[in-house]
């Protein structure tokens, strides 16, 4: 079986695919051998890694190869407790559904109250899911920087409950899929942690560097940060219907946080280029906390898709897949991922080619297939 390697570069403001590979292998000692030849010789530091903490992947983190802190994708660990709970759930759920349709006059009352039972056992088990989506930030209701121990507990309680909630379907948790979604808390809540540490340390060194103040780094911490944190988790949340109850506390948030950003001293006080320098500061902060891997397993996905298209990817069409995702594939404001990681301008894709790219071939001149039609006199 063909594995693709795509190792996505994440961080201030940028993610682009920073190489794609194909092997018959992705164990640790795989990965190693790609990432130390192709991203650490460009200088690049590794700081985390967030993965579906596939084995290779974990151990990849570990002190023989990166030495990094390693967090469990979200994604994954939604999936993992649905795997567990959720989907068992729907499937009584869906049973329930049907029996009240096919039900007869005299037994649809006690179906309709089954499925009605059911279904206010998976809203509350929908309410846990999404209490785990509010837990996993950097800030707490109060959008101060928020404990280690405060993701722990949370965690373990939405667990517990969820746990709860399944019994009364009958729904046990195999001790397996139990041991899977626990060993990924305590490192979830060390990550976070550690992303607090780092942004703290880039911003102390800011402030010796003179680049900000210390009443200007508070004003960051406080009120900035969070303010655009919000924004940027609110536009990420998907609008989907089953996301609306989490985009509505997103928003709330966003409100909160605005109001508090609005009526900060230093917003009256400052200048407008100042107040623009510390906002975009401000942002490369709230943009870098990723607690998923879905930009990579998204291009992964195309790709695989693509794959199976074209029954397999030469390796020339892969690199050019490469450099239309980094230099032609654009935000709304115009960047590109490359121009994003490197800080700095490229030429447009299209009119670099047609400036640089020369020496193609003429197209064979072909025989005329001209109709010729002869009219006959009678």
């Amino acid at each position: 079986m063909v594995r693709r390697y795509v190792v996505g570069v994440s961080g201030i403001n940028k993610w682009l695919p920073f190489f794609e590979e194909s092997s018959q292998s992705r164990d640790a000692a795989s990965w190693w051998k790609e990432i130390e030849t192709k991203v650490l010789r460009w200088g690049m530091e590794v700081i985390g890694i967030v993965s579906d903490r596939a084995k290779a992947l974990v151990k990849l983190g570990g002190q023989k190869y990166l030495n990094v802190w390693s967090m469990p994708d979200l994604f994954h660990f939604m999936q993992d407790l649905s795997k567990a709970v959720g989907m068992k759930i729907g499937k009584q759920l869906e049973r329930a559904k049907k029996a009240v349709e096919q039900a007869n006059e005299s037994d649809k009352e006690q179906a309709q109250a089954v499925f009605e039972n059911i279904s206010q056992v998976y809203q509350s088990y929908r309410e846990q899911i999404e209490s785990i989506n509010k837990l996993v930030h950097p800030f707490n209701e109060q959008d101060e920087w928020t404990g280690e121990q405060a993701i722990e507990k949370g965690l373990l309680h939405c667990f517990t409950s969820i746990g709860r909630i399944a019994q009364q379907l009958g729904i046990d948790i195999a001790i397996d899929k139990a041991e899977k979604i626990l060993v990924q808390i305590i490192p979830i809540a060390q990550f976070i942690q550690n992303w607090i540490r780092l942004s703290l340390t880039d911003l102390d060194n800011w402030q010796a560097q003179q680049l900000i103040s210390l009443q200007e780094k508070m004003w960051l911490i406080n009120y900035a940060i969070p303010y655009l944190y919000w924004q940027i988790q609110l536009g990420r949340t998907q609008a989907k219907a089953r996301n609306q109850d989490l985009r509505a506390y997103y928003k709330q948030r966003v409100n909160r946080a605005a109001e508090k950003w609005k009526n900060s001293d230093l917003v009256k006080q400052l200048s407008q280029d100042r107040l623009r320098i510390l906002m975009d500061m401000a942002y490369q902060f709230a943009i870098s906390f990723q607690r998923s891997s879905s930009q990579t397993e998204g291009r992964n996905g195309y790709l695989a898709f693509v794959n199976h298209a074209h029954r397999g990817i030469p390796k020339e069409r892969l690199k050019v897949l490469t450099v239309i995702h980094n230099y032609d594939i654009r935000r709304r404001d115009g960047s590109t991922p490359a121009q994003r990681l490197f800080g700095r301008q490229f030429p447009d894709l299209f009119e670099f080619l047609c400036l640089n790219v020369t020496g193609f071939k003429e197209p064979k001149c072909r025989n005329s297939k001209s109709l010729s039609i002869n009219f006959l006199q009678l």
